[in-house]
Parts: C-alpha cells; structure tokens; sequence
C-alpha cells in the first residue's frame, strides 16, 4: 500500500547550512554529552544511573536498581543516535564505545531473551505482571528500534540478535492461542520496533506480533483489569493507578478509534504503527483508523508548533480545540511520536500535506527540546511563559523556564538526539519512477541512476536550486503549506506549476537539468479558530515553517501588552546574538498599553502607545537566560466595510 519509501541515509550527502549546524552538534556535542549523562558524570544534573542499571544486571557490579522502571529506553536511544551517525560517517572511537554497551546489553540479558534491568535487578519475580505500568515492552521497543538502526550502519549482528531473542521472548509470551497470554503493552512502542524487525529480517512473525498487540488491545475483558486482580500485580506509579483506559488508548480497539485521547506520546507511537501495519496487510479498516485520528490530531488538538498533549495531568489530550498556551505539556517526545506517525501517512499516501506536519513538528518543537549548547533540554514546550508566574502557581510546575541538564524521566533528550541524526530519512522519498522531495535542505541524494541535488538556505531562505540527472522520471516538489511556492523554473524557463496531492510535479528526461523554485517567505498573521477561545482576539505569526514568538531579551516585560494592528508592516533583520548567524528576525509596528495607574481595578482604560516589537523563531527561545516568552499577541479588530 505505501507510495513511497525513505532512502537509506547512505545515500544522502547533507551540506545544509542549517542543518550541518545541527547534525554536528548532536555528534561532537550532544552525543558525548548524553554518554555521560547516562554514566552519572555531569555535575548538578538529574541521575541516570543507566549504565550502572545495566552493569548489575549482568552481574558486573553491585548495587541496587536506580531511576524510572523504563531507564534502559535512555541508553537504547542513544545507541539509535549513534547508529545514524556512523550510518553516513565512520568514528571508530564511537563505535567502539557502542560496540561494548551493546556488549553489556547482551551480558544483562536472561538466558530465555528476556531483557529488562528494572526487573532483572529489583523485581526478578515480577516480570510481566503489570504491563499497564511496568514499560517492558516499551524499552523492548526502543532496542529494536535501536538494533536494526545499528545493524543497517555497521552490518554487526550482535545487538540485533539480542533483539531478536528478546523478540521472540515476547511472542512465545504473549498471543492469542493458549498457552500464551492476551496481553499488550502499557506504553506502546513495541509495535514500532518489531515492524522494524520485520522490515530488516522479512521474517513475518515479528508484523504479526505487532498485529496482534494493535489488534488485542481494547478488547474485553480489559485486560489491565484483570491483571491487577491478581497477586502477584505491584504497583509502580500509584498516582496513575485510577486513571481511565482511555489514558492508554485502551478502551476501545484501535480499529473502532476515532479521538485522540490519553497520553499524547502512547498515542502517537501507535499510531505510527497502526500505519505501518494497515500499509503491510492492506488492512482498509485500520487505515481508515489512521485517517480519522490523524484528522482529530492534527485538525482538532495541535498546537500551531506542532506541539499534541494540552495537559500536564497524565501528559495528554484533553479534547477538540482546547489548546491552552500557558498550561499546555507539548511534551517533545509527543512531537516527534506525531512526526513519525506523519511521515508514514506521507509514504502511504504520497500526500504532501502529511509532509507539512512533519516540518511543523520538527522545525517548532522538537528543536525547541534542545539548546544552541546542545547540552540543556526542553521536556515540556509551552507557547506562553512568564518565569515570575511560573514560580508562583503550582498548575505551572511543569514548566521549566531555562532548559534543563537533565531529567529524572529523561526520554525526551535522546529522542530528540536520534531524530536529528536521523533527518536524511525525512527528506527524500522514492517509488519506481518517482522522487519525492519532502523536506527542503541543501544536500544531494542518489537513486540508482538518478542523482538530485538541492541548494538552499531554507528554512529562511526563499530559494531552492536543484540539478536533476539520471533520465525520465518525476519529481515531485512538496510545495509547502506555509511557504508556498510562487515561481519554477527549468533551465531558466518559467513553467507552469502543476500540482497533485500537494507536490508541483516535473516530469522529464531529466540531464543535468537546473530547477529553480521560489517561495513565499514574507512574514503572515495566524489566526486560530474561534473555538479555540483563549486564542480569540490574538495572532501568532509565521515566516515560511517557523513560528515565531516575542521574548522579554527584546522586548521587555508584560509581553502581553503588546497589540498588533491590522495594518501592521514586517520587516526583518538578523537576529541579535547569541542566536545563530543567518537566523531571520522580524520587526513589526505594535502598539503597546502604557501602566497609568498601579491599583488592581480601575474605571480608567490604559492608553496605546506606538511601539516596534521584534520577534525571533519559536525554537530559539530562553538561549539568552531566563526571561518572558509569547507566541500569541493580541490583534486588533478588523471590521469589515459596507
């Protein structure tokens, strides 16, 4: 069923100002960083203890279990990131360092497959008694996820048979025919690491586990019910116990679903599988799932950044259009669960506008999670904040108003580590006579005899230059939602832009044929709709992907003062430092309220007076300490004439 597919990284060289900046940092930075992290060496940061974790369940050290019963996911993903970076460069030094955590991975497995520190080590009797709760099958996930990435990179076998062996630990556990157990994951990621297994070995027992668990979840009697009515059932996280089904998507069978509910990131990550799964089978049903909660999702419960998950209680959705800015979660895991699940509705489909949401995502909020340094980190993405305000109320104490070393629930920073490693995936797709070009960066990618290469400064500059060769094919060119394009050119010829399902398509015997495409990168108010209230009478404004947001470094404080006019005039200008050269700022004309009167109530409105405002792209913000931040401002009302 699917369209197209990814090309392997190997096959793609990125020389993209914006994004070698990123891809660096990640592997000299951020990669080193995170190693240390995971072994306890960065001074006044959260304690991982995931190493040690390991190390004594394979009988290599003594001690106890320390951290979150899903610790061992941290050092999976790290691997996955290490992975793609010696995917398209070698470093023997980092392999050599993967090669012997793969190695303690192998010796902390049990002689059956199974594969898991927090039980191996504090609760060895108590493996598989609380699947809502205890994240076997999540961290099994990451591993294989992390396995077959290793593998495609260096060809070695070692960390994906140990995933294979865990693999089949689980479906020799957990089935429909006796005498197996009609279980299924509390937090699904599994799903999307055995369709990956399937993928790499073509061995259909793995797609059909993933089938399974997508296929028994929801089912009654629910079995997470039925699981705690038992002795031998612990509790992990007692707050969580008297949360609904919904909570974990669990409620219904996922065929009959129709809502994003419950925690945004569980949610994303089955999503995702479902698509890979309804795509395999041809399973129409279940596509027809897919559709109608990525429409829910993205139409209903998505934050303009590309942020899903309103609520700090249990990380979640909360409902069609309720979108608060200041109490929003956004958790940057959920970002980049919901890029994956586009991404594959994308190669499904070949429908650009799936593509739009991935770049909404990553370009917002999952660079957001991380500093320019590379060595602080955003959990939580908030459109809205105030440090005073923060300080002061307890609904806010999920934010945090600098980015963090550390977290004790760390899963946010290796994800956003191995989805950037990982970019070169998102940019091309293929099928048998087409190229698809999904996301714009200067770089080149082969495919069998065809060869593209693009030239760019996107995603602030308006031009992007491609040199085409490799014969009769077409190549589609997703014309972006936000940044639509005005003009192409073929060897200085302007043509005629012909688009279908959101890519302007050109099709030729391509022979070192120049294309030149133009976009619209002039700056534009956003308006949400009017059902989502705290957002009536307000703008937030883009430039091309980027959304863009005012902080107090610029400003001052009460950012909430400020007011756009209608007939406000942009113009832009580098952005002041710290933030990178080439970054694209904006002016705009403003009005701003003037404080006449210090007493709480007043019959005395505050006057308006002109002002200039300069705002900077959302994922750059709190880079210069700790300060106020807003993405929507106040607009004045238009009233239309006659």
């Amino acid at each position: 069923m699917k369209k197209m597919k990814p090309l392997p990284l190997n096959d793609i060289i990125i020389d993209d100002v914006f994004w070698n900046r990123y891809l660096a940092m990640v592997r000299d930075k951020v990669i080193p960083y995170q190693w240390k992290a995971l072994n306890d060496e960065i001074p006044d940061a959260a304690k991982s203890h995931c190493i040690k974790n390991f190390e004594i369940a394979a009988g290599k050290r003594d001690g106890e279990f320390y951290g979150m019963c899903f610790q061992d996911s941290d050092l999976y993903k790290w691997l996955e990131s290490v992975a793609y970076c010696l995917a398209v460069k070698a470093d023997a030094a980092l392999e050599k360092i993967a090669d012997e955590a793969i190695a303690l991975i192998g010796a902390a497995q049990q002689p059956d497959g199974y594969l898991n520190t927090y039980y191996t080590v504090k609760e060895p009797e108590g493996r598989w008694t609380n699947l809502a709760w205890g994240h076997e099958m999540y961290c099994a996930g990451h591993m294989m996820e992390a396995a077959v990435a290793y593998f495609k990179a260096t060809g070695k076998r070692a960390f994906l048979d140990i995933a294979i062996r865990f693999a089949d630990c689980v479906g020799e556990t957990f089935g429909a025919e006796p005498p197996r157990r009609k279980g299924y994951p509390g937090h699904q990621e599994i799903e999307v690491g055995l369709y990956k297994l399937y993928e790499v070995t073509n061995e259909k027992r793995f797609l059909e586990l993933a089938a399974y668990f997508i296929r028994e979840r929801g089912q009654n009697p629910q079995y997470f019910d039925c699981e705690r009515e038992q002795k031998s059932y612990r509790t992990i996280f007692a707050d969580c116990e008297s949360l609904p089904r919904s909570y974990s998507q669990s409620n219904i069978p996922p065929v009959e679903q129709r809502e994003a509910t419950g925690h945004a990131v569980r949610a994303a990550y089955m999503y995702a599988a479902m698509a890979d799964i309804a795509a395999e089978t041809g399973d129409t049903a279940l596509m027809a799932a897919c559709e109608a909660l990525y429409e829910n999702v993205v139409n209903r419960q998505m934050y303009i950044t590309g942020a899903i998950g309103a609520t700090a209680g249990g990380e979640s959705f909360t409902g069609a259009y309720d979108l608060p800015n200041d109490l929003v979660y956004g958790e940057t895991c959920a970002a980049v669960a919901l890029m994956m699940f586009a991404s594959r509705m994308n190669a499904i489909t070949a429908k650009a506008g799936y593509a739009d949401v991935v770049e909404r995502a990553l370009y917002n909020t999952v660079l957001a999670g991380i500093s320019l340094s590379g060595t602080e980190f955003y959990y939580v993405n908030p459109l809205e904040s105030d440090p005073v305000r923060v300080a002061a109320s307890p609904d806010l104490k999920h934010i945090k108003t600098v980015r963090q070393k550390w977290f004790d629930c760390s899963c946010c920073p290796t994800n956003i580590a191995r989805t950037i490693m990982n970019i070169g995936s998102y940019l091309y797709g293929v099928a048998e006579n087409d190229v698809y070009v999904n996301l714009y960066g200067s770089s080149t990618a082969k495919h069998d005899t065809r060869v593209i290469s693009q030239k760019t400064t996107y995603p602030y500059g308006d031009e992007a230059l491609f040199s085409v060769t490799g014969g009769r094919f077409r190549l589609h060119l997703r014309n972006p939602e936000n940044a639509r394009i005005l003009s192409l050119e073929i060897n200085g010829e302007k043509q005629e832009l012909i688009e279908r399902e959101g890519y302007v398509v050109v099709e030729k015997d391509f022979q070192a044929d120049e294309i030149r495409v133009i976009f619209d990168m002039r700056p534009k108010k956003v308006f949400s709709a009017l059902k989502v209230q705290n957002n009536v009478g307000k703008t937030a404004i883009m430039r091309g992907p980027l959304v863009y947001c005012l902080e107090e470094a610029d400003n001052g404080q009460q950012l909430g003062a400020f007011l756009l006019p209608n007939d406000s005039k942009f113009s832009e200008s580098p952005a002041p430092p710290p933030l990178p050269d080439g970054t694209v700022a904006i002016k705009a004309e403003a009005l701003q309220y003037e404080q006449k009167s210090e007493r709480l109530y007043t019959n005395e409105a505050p006057p308006l007076r002109k002002a200039e405002v300069t705002l900077i792209p959302y994922f750059l913000w709190a880079n210069r300490g700790e300060n106020e931040m807003r993405v929507y401002l106040h607009s004045e009302p238009f009233y239309p004439r006659g």
